[in-house]
C-alpha cells in the first residue's frame, strides 16, 4: 500500500508536539510492515533539518500565523503535486493542514483518513460559525480542523475521551466511522535505567502552554518547599508561556528552585529524568497524554490530574497517582507522598511501566491502521 501522511511542522522542529512525534513513529512502523510511506511535513524558510527517517520525507512551507494556519495552502499545493507523481492509495491527515486533502484524494481516487489530536472541535461548520464572527475568528483553526475531520472516510482518535469529543463536535454524524487506535511509545523509553536514590527533583516535559497546569504546579512548589527545602522543579520544553511562568516563579519566591531547561532531545530527556524522583503533570486537559505515558514507560513515579484520557491508562493508587485538576492541596499531598515514600512510589511506577508496555505499541497501531486503510479502499 502506498501511503502519505501529513502534519504541519515536524518532529525535528522546535514547534513539535505529540502529534508530530506520533506521525513519525506511525510512519516508521508502517514502513517496517512493508508499505511505501511518505510524510509531508512543513518547515520555515531557512530551517535546517538533517534527519533521515526510514520513510520518504517531503516538505511544504511553514507559515507563522497564530490566527490562521496558512499551511493549508502550501500543503494543498505540495500534496496535489505529490499525488500526480506518486499516486498514493491513502492520504492520512493529522491536523488542519489537511483542510483540502479530502478533495485532492477524491480527485485522484485515493482514500482519505484523519487523526484528531485536538482537545476541542467546534459543534458547527464554518458557515454557522461565521454567525458569531468574534468567536469564529478566535477559533478559526479549530473550524479548519473540524472540516478536515468531517470530510474523512474514517476519523481516528488515541483515546475514548477524544472519540467522544470528536463525536460531539461532529454531532455524531460520523458514528461508527470514528475509531480509537491506541498510539505507541518509542521503545527507547522502556530502556531508561532509574538512578534516583535520594533525589528530591520533580520534572515535567511538554509545551509551556496553559493546558499543562504549570501555574498550579508553581504554587504547589511554594508549599512543598516549606516541608522539603531541597526540592527542585525542572521544566523541559518551550512555548508561549515560558516567560510568564518564569515571572510567576519569581513572584512566588521559588525561581531559585525552578530550572527552565528549554527544548531537549529525547535521549537527553531520558537521561535527565532517570535521576528525578517524580514526574508531575497537573494538566487541565489531555486528549491522550504522551509525556505521561513516556514517564510511565521509563519507570518514573508520576502524579497527574484526573482529566481527559489520563484515567484510561493511569489507575490511581495502582500505576500512578491522580488528583483533581487545579486542586493545589491535593497536588501538594500527592507530591509529598511520592517524595517521602520513594519505595512505595517506585512500586506503583513499576506497575505503570508494565501497563504501558502491554498497551502501547506502534507496531500494533500500524497493524490496526492498515486494516482501516484497507476498509476505506474497499469502499472506493
Amino acid at each position: 500500500m502506498k501511503i502519505c501522511l501529513t502534519i504541519y511542522s515536524s518532529p525535528w522542529s522546535e514547534f513539535k508536539g505529540g502529534g508530530q512525534i506520533a506521525v513519525h513513529h506511525l510512519a516508521s512502523a508502517l514502513q517496517r510492515m512493508g508499505h511505501e510511506v511518505h510524510v509531508l511535513y512543513s518547515k520555515s524558510h531557512g530551517e535546517k533539518i538533517s534527519a533521515k527517517p526510514p520513510y520518504t520525507v517531503h516538505w511544504a512551507t511553514r507559515f507563522h500565523c497564530a490566527s490562521l494556519n496558512l499551511d493549508i495552502f502550501s500543503f494543498a499545493r505540495a500534496l496535489k503535486r505529490l499525488m500526480k507523481w506518486e499516486r498514493f492509495d491513502i492520504v492520512h491527515g493529522n491536523a488542519e493542514e489537511a483542510f483540502f486533502a479530502s478533495d485532492i484524494a477524491r480527485d485522484f481516487k485515493a482514500g482519505y483518513v484523519f487523526t484528531s489530536h485536538a482537545n476541542m472541535i467546534p459543534e458547527t461548520g464554518m458557515i454557522c460559525g461565521m454567525l458569531r464572527p468574534l468567536t469564529f475568528l478566535k477559533n478559526l483553526n479549530n473550524y479548519l480542523l473540524r472540516s478536515s475531520a468531517y470530510n474523512a472516510s474514517r476519523v481516528i482518535t488515541f483515546s475514548e475521551f477524544s472519540r467522544k469529543l470528536v463525536l460531539k463536535g461532529l454531532r455524531k454524524k460520523k458514528g461508527k466511522r470514528v475509531m480509537v487506535v491506541s498510539p505507541g511509545i518509542d521503545p527507547s523509553w522502556f530502556e531508561v535505567k532509574r538512578q534516583a536514590e535520594g533525589s528530591k527533583d520533580l520534572v515535567l516535559w511538554g509545551r509551556m502552554e496553559e493546558q499543562k497546569g504549570i501555574p498550579e504546579l508553581l504554587r504547589t512548589l511554594k508549599e512543598v518547599t516549606g516541608r522539603i527545602p531541597e526540592v527542585r522543579l525542572h521544566l523541559i520544553g518551550e512555548g508561549n508561556m515560558t516567560e510568564p511562568y518564569r515571572k510567576q516563579a519569581k513572584e512566588l519566591g521559588v525561581l531559585d528552585r525552578v530550572n527552565f531547561h528549554g527544548w531537549m532531545d529525547v535521549d537527553a530527556i531520558q537521561e535527565f529524568i532517570s535521576k528525578c524522583a517524580v514526574g508531575v503533570f497537573p494538566s487541565r486537559i489531555e486528549s491522550f497524554g504522551l509525556s505521561m505515558a513516556e514517564a510511565m514507560a521509563a519507570g518514573l513515579p508520576i502524579v497527574a490530574t484526573r482529566v481527559g484520557a489520563l484515567p484510561e491508562f493511569i489507575e490511581d493508587g495502582v500505576t500512578g497517582t491522580l488528583v483533581p485538576p487545579a486542586n493545589i492541596p491535593a497536588l501538594y499531598r500527592a507530591i509529598l507522598e511520592k517524595l517521602e515514600n520513594p519505595d512505595r512510589a517506585q512500586t506503583l511506577a513499576d506497575a505503570g511501566r508494565e501497563t504501558v508496555r502491554q498497551r502501547f505499541s506502534w507496531d500494533q497501531s500500524a497493524q490496526k491502521m492498515t486494516e482501516i486503510y484497507q476498509s476505506v479502499l474497499d469502499e472506493i
